[in-house]
């Protein structure tokens, strides 16, 4: 009986207490270039994203923390938005 009474009272400080955990962090490296894509199969200079276009997906949820380091390598300034 006295170690049901103790194992309430413990969870019950746990569960008052609460765990407090932060939202997970996601680092992403992104190197901005120029290179040939092939919409709709004819030949155009675009902007890639690590190599590829589109550029990469980005897997995360509600509440991910982003840092996204971008490395223009275009020779003009190039804004994201």
């Amino acid at each position: 009986m006295r170690n049901l009474c103790f194992s309430i009272v413990l969870m019950g400080l746990i569960l008052l207490h609460g765990v407090h955990g932060e939202d997970p962090y996601r680092f992403l490296t992104w190197k901005i270039t120029y290179g040939d894509i092939y919409p709709l199969g004819v030949k155009q200079r675009g902007i890639l994203i690590n190599g590829q276009f589109p550029g990469p997906q980005i897997d995360s949820v509600t509440n991910d923390n982003l840092i996204i380091s971008v490395y223009n390598y275009l020779t003009e300034p190039f804004l994201i938005s």
